[in-house]
């Protein structure tokens, strides 16, 4: 029961942090502009709208969080091409990645199989995974996405040449608001869910992830394992 409570407290206490920096700026802009401080030209629309849409974000992700937390995760299985939806997401990300200086390399073995999946769940799975990678590798580096049959998975392994992860912290990267690099959290517009909601999204479709890395400095290795 304390575990439980400790839990709720720190989420609390994370959600109103992660509110407060685009609330307050929200708040500062619209004072400006109310005593003339600031001028109601296009630039100060746009900068409103930007701390708007990075609370939608989080509301958004906190509303997947909670449905994936709660074991309550629908799924809409179909029959997918594993390699077919990758390219897909990282086609959706491909303008970030260029503006970063960041390449995207594929490498998928001959004669995947097909899987079983709901496409839209995997799809935010690999966003988020392919959207860590990015941000945790510099420009120039490389992001490279091997896809095999091993067994009775298919194996996602995405490794960046990023900054890498301490060895004990390799699981804590799935918890909930927790960042290896606390310095990029809200510059880069993050919020430390993305892996716990693609973690509760691997598990209801029966299979797994988890990270390898050699530790800081030497890049990672996100996997995901899907069963056939």
């Amino acid at each position: 029961i304390a575990a439980t409570e400790q839990g709720r407290v720190e989420l609390i206490g994370n959600v109103a942090h992660e509110l407060r920096t685009p609330l307050t700026n929200i708040r500062a802009t619209m004072e400006g502009l109310v005593d003339g401080g600031l001028q109601p030209d296009q630039g100060t629309f746009l900068s409103v709208q930007h701390e708007v849409s990075r609370l939608q974000r989080l509301v958004f992700q906190l509303e997947e969080l909670s449905l994936a937390e709660s074991g309550q995760v629908p799924l809409r299985k179909q029959r997918v091409d594993l390699r077919l939806l990758i390219r897909e997401v990282g086609g959706r990300l491909a303008a970030q990645y260029e503006d970063k200086g960041v390449q995207l390399v594929y490498d998928f073995a001959p004669d995947l199989p097909m899987l079983q999946v709901d496409p839209d769940r995997i799809t935010q799975v690999l966003i988020n995974l392919l959207g860590n990678a990015l941000q945790a590798t510099p420009p120039e580096g490389e992001v490279h996405v091997r896809v095999e049959h091993e067994g009775s998975d298919v194996i996602v392994r995405i490794r960046d040449t990023g900054i890498g992860i301490p060895p004990e912290e390799l699981t804590r990267i799935f918890e909930r608001f927790y960042r290896v690099d606390k310095s990029r959290a809200r510059s880069s517009g993050g919020y430390g869910i993305g892996l716990t909601i693609a973690r509760h999204f691997a598990l209801a479709h029966g299979g797994r992830l988890w990270a390898e890395s050699q530790g800081l400095g030497h890049g990672a290795t996100l996997i995901l394992a899907l069963p056939l």
